[in-house]
């Protein structure tokens, strides 16, 4: 089993956070995030001293949230460069 990575460990532990105390907003650090941000009109700031994190690591958070929402690569076997 691999270890869990630093970002990993917090967005677990905001998760259930947010599971131990409902806002009506879902359970996964993306639809946390929506819901802080767009919803409770939080800050990048207010969010991160809300989450006791730093600004750096709430950044990392967002781009992590981002990241895997991108989609999967796609090889055009039919490419022909020019």
């Amino acid at each position: 089993m691999a270890e869990e990575s630093h970002l990993g460990h917090l967005r677990r532990i905001i998760e259930e956070q947010y599971r131990s105390c409902p806002t009506g907003c879902g359970g996964d650090i993306g639809e946390i995030l929506c819901y802080e941000l767009h919803t409770n009109r939080m800050t990048f700031k207010w969010l991160a001293e809300k989450w006791g994190i730093s600004l750096p690591t709430l950044g990392e958070l967002i781009w992590d949230h981002c990241k895997r929402l991108e989609d999967l690569p796609h090889v055009n076997h039919d490419y022909r460069g020019s």
